[in-house]
């Protein structure tokens, strides 16, 4: 009686299979057509469950990365870059793939890193949470292609001064500055002393 229970019980609890879950990548999500990032931009896989990366026409790569900084590759999945014929229509046979096991429910991000693809918002993520969205993951990525406010050195015209050492008589030290990026002095000696063929000196 209590055998028979129990393969009651096991038979009544369904088994949950693994898939496939296919992910193009140079894929318009909102349009299904070619152009940049990943179709869909995120998914909410099972563990056991197979992510097949696949490659439409261009150039472009699934690198793993973090959600502080989406364009720097984290050293663990790489698909390395893929390229396809731009006369390669969507979804055409013989496309490449790379799969990726999912053996967690970590929160994993990816990004397109071929050419400046993820600098423009090409990313993919898998389980994003309430706190690191999609969205926000993107924004990051974007925000990598922004230009750094950077203090340069203002550019002067060269400038001269003359000093007199002593010990020297009428010698005399000319030094000119230079400045673009790093400024620059350079001096040499006058004998102020000497004369010219008109008797001046």
């Amino acid at each position: 009686m209590k055998t028979s229970a129990i393969l009651s019980l096991v038979v009544a609890i369904p088994l949950v299979s693994a898939v496939n879950i296919t992910v193009s990548v140079g894929k318009d999500e909102t349009t299904g057509k070619k152009g940049l990032g990943f179709a869909p931009s995120y998914i909410y896989p099972n563990i056991g469950d197979l992510i097949l990366f696949e490659f439409e026409s261009g150039s472009h790569s699934v690198v793993e990365s973090s959600f502080a900084t989406p364009c720097t590759p984290n050293g663990r999945f790489d698909s390395r870059v893929q390229t396809v014929p731009d006369s390669t229509d969507i979804g055409a046979p013989g496309l490449p793939t790379v799969q990726y096991y999912v053996n967690s429910t970590d929160t994993l991000w990816f990004s397109d890193q071929a050419g400046n693809n993820c600098k423009q918002g090409a990313v993919f993520i898998v389980n994003p949470t309430a706190t690191q969205t999609a969205a926000q993951f993107k924004a990051n990525a974007i925000a990598t292609a922004l230009p750094t406010n950077t203090t340069s050195s203002p550019h002067h015209n060269a400038s001269t001064s003359i000093q007199t050492p002593s010990g020297l008589g009428l010698t005399a030290v000319i030094c000119r500055s230079f400045c673009n990026d790093v400024c620059d002095k350079t001096c040499f000696y006058v004998n102020l002393s000497q004369k010219y063929p008109d008797g001046s000196t």
